[in-house]
Formats: C-alpha cells, sequence, structure tokens
C-alpha cells in the first residue's frame, strides 16, 4: 500500500527513476495536485502545458437532437431544450444551414423545431449551455462541418504541402474545384459504402447538408514516404465522412432529445494537444545570441521542424489505476496515428509522482503572479476582468552591456518568457505588455518580430497586434478553455490572487 512520506532534502533515486526523471523526451504527467487531477506537459525539464480536469462531467462536443422552445428576435437567438427542461442559447449566428428532422428547411427557424445542436459551452455562473446549429466532427488531420462548402487549410501548413494534398483529395473525387463534392458516395470509401447498404442504410434517401472542411496542421506530418502519407490522410478522411454519415442517418429515426454523440472523455483533448502541438521551444536559447545575431537565433527557436516533435519519443505517466486503463485503451485505438509513444503506470510507495517530477513547485510557479528571468529581472501577470496585464521589470539584472543593449537583452528573454506563459496559463483575450522601454525603432521591431515568430507555434490562434505609441504590446489569444488559475479556483474555491 502507497504511504504519504515528508518531502526531503535529498532523495535517493534508483537507475530506472533517474531514467524516468529525465525530460529530454516530452513527457506528459497525469496526478494529482492538492486532491485535484491535473495534467502537466514537461520538456527540459520546463513545465508547457498545464491543466486541471474538472470533477464534473463537460458537455462540450456532445451532439443532441434539441427542440426551438422560444425565439427572442431582439437578441437574434433562441433556446433550445435539449432533455426535459435542460435549455441551452443558440445564437442566430451559429445557424447557417441547420439540419432539422421533423421538416424540410425552408430558410426560417420556428418555435417547435427539432434539429441537431452541438453544445460549444458548458453552463456556468448562472448562464445557461451554449450551443451551435452548424455540426462538425474532427479527427487529427481533418474537420467536417455543416454549412459551407469551403474547404480550408491550416495556416500552418506550407504551400507545397497544400498543393499535394488539394491534388490527391482531388484524384479521389473528394475535391471538385477546391470545394468539398457533395455526393454521398463519393465522399467515402468503397468498402464503407458497401457496409453501410449492407446494414440496410438507405443512403440514397438521405438529404445531405452542405459539407465543408478544414485540413489540419497534422495532415503535413511526414509518417514513411510521401505516398504512405497521402495514403493515411485519405484513410481518416473516410473515416471521419463515414462517422458524419452514420450520425446523420441515425438522427432520422431518433426521438427529439436523443444524445447521437456523447463529449470525449476530460484526458482525451489533453492527449491529442500534447501528441501534436510543438511547444514553443526545446529551451531558451543564450541571449548573447539575441544581441549578436537576430536573425540566426530567430531561425534557431523557431523553425523546428513538426516531424521531429511529432516523430520523437514521448511518454505518458499517471499514477491513477483506472486512468492508466483508460488512455491504454485510447493509445490503441490511436496506435496508426501516434507512433513512438509509451504509457506508463507509475507506482512507489516511497517516491510519489508528483515529489519525482516537483508537480508542486511547477505548479506553484504557474498559479504565482510573479515569474523569474534567468537574467533578474522578472515578469508580473495580473489578470483583470477584462485584460491580462504583464509588466516587465529589469529587477536584478547585471548590466554589463549599455542600456540600450540591457533592455534588448531583458525584453528578448521576457518575449520567450512571455509566449510560454500564455500556454502554460491559458491565458486568452486581450493581453497587454509593458516591455521595458527602447528608443531604437530597429529594436523595438526586432522584439515584435521575435514576438511573433514565438507565438506562431502556439497551438492557440494568438495575435501580435502592435505597439502603442506608449510601448505597450497587444496581444490577443482565442479562448478555448479556462485560464489555468481559474480551472483551480472554480473548482477549490480558493483565493490565488495573494
Amino acid at each position: 500500500m502507497s504511504r504519504e512520506i515528508a518531502p526531503k532534502t535529498s532523495v535517493t533515486f534508483t537507475a530506472e527513476e533517474t531514467a524516468m526523471v529525465k525530460t529530454e523526451d516530452a513527457k506528459l504527467i497525469f496526478t494529482t495536485y492538492r486532491d485535484r487531477l491535473c495534467a502537466l506537459t514537461i520538456h527540459h525539464n520546463r513545465l508547457i502545458d498545464a491543466a486541471f480536469l474538472l470533477n464534473s462531467v463537460s458537455k462540450v462536443g456532445a451532439i443532441y437532437i434539441g427542440k426551438i422552445k422560444n425565439i427572442v428576435k431582439n437578441m437574434n437567438s433562441c433556446f433550445v431544450e435539449i432533455s426535459d427542461g435542460e435549455m441551452c442559447f443558440l445564437s442566430m449566428e451559429n445557424v447557417s444551414v441547420p439540419y432539422l428532422v421533423n421538416r424540410k428547411f425552408d430558410g426560417r427557424i420556428l418555435e417547435g423545431d427539432e434539429l441537431l445542436v452541438q453544445i460549444i459551452r458548458d453552463a456556468q455562473k448562472g448562464k445557461r449551455a451554449s450551443v451551435t446549429a452548424n455540426i462538425s466532427l474532427s479527427n487529427d488531420f481533418f474537420v467536417l462541418m455543416l454549412g459551407s462548402e469551403k474547404v480550408g487549410f491550416s495556416q500552418k501548413l506550407e504551400k507545397e504541402k497544400r498543393h499535394s494534398l488539394k491534388k490527391v483529395l482531388t484524384s479521389k473525387g473528394i475535391l471538385k474545384n477546391g470545394c468539398l463534392t457533395q455526393e454521398v458516395k463519393t465522399l467515402l470509401s468503397v468498402s464503407d459504402y458497401d457496409n453501410f447498404i449492407s446494414e440496410g442504410m438507405a443512403l440514397d434517401i438521405l438529404e445531405l447538408p452542405t459539407l465543408g472542411a478544414i485540413v489540419r496542421t497534422m495532415a503535413a506530418v511526414e509518417q514513411g514516404t510521401e505516398t504512405e502519407l497521402l495514403e493515411h490522410i485519405v484513410k481518416e478522411f473516410y473515416s471521419l465522412s463515414a462517422q458524419l454519415f452514420r450520425l446523420l442517418y441515425i438522427a432520422q429515426s431518433r426521438s427529439c432529445f436523443s444524445c447521437l454523440k456523447k463529449p470525449p472523455l476530460a484526458f482525451e483533448t489533453i492527449v491529442r494537444q500534447f501528441l501534436t502541438a510543438i511547444p514553443i521551444e526545446m529551451e531558451c536559447p543564450s541571449l548573447e545570441e539575441h544581441l549578436t545575431d537576430h536573425e540566426q537565433s530567430r531561425k534557431d527557436l523557431c523553425v523546428v521542424e513538426r516531424e521531429q516533435w511529432i516523430e520523437g519519443k514521448r511518454e505518458i505517466i499517471t499514477d491513477n489505476k483506472s486512468l492508466y486503463q483508460q488512455l491504454t485503451e485510447y493509445c490503441v485505438l490511436h496506435k496508426d496515428t501516434y507512433k513512438g509513444l509509451s504509457i506508463r503506470l507509475y507506482q512507489d510507495s516511497m517516491l510519489s509522482l508528483s515529489m519525482l517530477y516537483s508537480v508542486e513547485k511547477k505548479l506553484d510557479t504557474a498559479l504565482h503572479k510573479n515569474v523569474w528571468l534567468k537574467s533578474g529581472g522578472y515578469l508580473v501577470i495580473e489578470p483583470t476582468e477584462a485584460l491580462t496585464v504583464i509588466d516587465v521589470n529589469s529587477g536584478k539584472m547585471e548590466k554589463k552591456y549599455s542600456m540600450e543593449k540591457a533592455y534588448l537583452r531583458i525584453n528578448m528573454e521576457a518575449a520567450w518568457e512571455i509566449a510560454l506563459q500564455l500556454r502554460v496559463r491559458n491565458l486568452s483575450g486581450i493581453i497587454i505588455v509593458d516591455f521595458i522601454n527602447m528608443e531604437s525603432i530597429k529594436d523595438k521591431k526586432e522584439l515584435l518580430d521575435y514576438l511573433k515568430a514565438l507565438v506562431k507555434r502556439d497551438a492557440i490562434p494568438t495575435t501580435v497586434v502592435d505597439m502603442t505609441p506608449l510601448g505597450l504590446v497587444e496581444i490577443t489569444r482565442k479562448k478555448v478553455n479556462k485560464p489555468l488559475r481559474e480551472q483551480f479556483m472554480s473548482e477549490d474555491e480558493m483565493n490565488l490572487q495573494k
């Protein structure tokens, strides 16, 4: 039986523990922090991603047959009932081509209409959950969605990759004139189509809604020869389209309030992000590089091939037996996509997993408002209701250079740390950074270019807008989940704003 032991000033590691604690290869840790299950991605002994798993079950991603109960014209919205008495908010902006199951869509949405809706935000703080009628399904390579014939490509895909992907999808009949072919038989593989027919599914009577697609960044990852990659991508598309058509067909015969697709398990999104999203950088390079050759420094920092991350050795470690079983089953299902991955159940009664990787120290740092830099400077991160403010201070930095070079040095290091902290803390919305003021226009441009290159590596869309006349840098980052601080506070009701 495991037992708790008090922290010691020194711990003697076994050879296995010594090998395990090395984080040159990325590791995803699922463990407990102050009675909360958390997930941490550690690389080169730096925390590069963190999240707390909610105790309550999230419904985000679930698909229901809902009923329009009340239309509020002055708000351009309506309320949809997805189960007995459970109401959700639906903005009409999220209703382009709804999939109605009780009548044919004639351009109008009426009270009593039964339609497919997908939950995009859970109920919180007295607000109802939000849903959309623009249904979408996704895997690591594609997103299929109702409402548009257009096919989009991730901005992170190079032009040559986009061209080769368009070419192979067109050759298979999936694309036509740059848009998704609107035919069931063409969008399904021959085997899937035959299987559906053998199951008695009359696909000919299926009213196909307008379908569009997005090709994701993972489609560019080299796994084998180019021919093998393209074959794998086509296979992934057919797999996703089969899921969508099965869902649409089943919806025609299900009763109102039926749940057609359950939400993903809490850990699935975290695992997928760990396996596909590359870090900001392996480690912060020498600051002297910034002062001697900015262009080369940016190249070293920001042009790390995605394939090196995807194909590198990665490990998921947990001390939770039930979660270990779920993780194993999930990764077996995706073994063709995620290679070089291992799952480990950590069991050691003398040394906990949290202590082995200094989880408490890393999370305490991520939840604290001050972040120290190697040069002696520090950041002050202050979230407010409207925006997040980050102040850069020189602190105890030794001024070995001229004043301008010293300011550039601390600002460049701060830029790297800020790009990392945005991700670790999951900061979103408007972010204002007060860098140390610099007089040189060239240095200001260099700082902005450097910061822009760093945030491009973020899996969540992040934009460095500009620097204001007062020297404040404006950043926006899409909100996908609660900030790390709020994830922790909302469940434990603790005040961490000290």
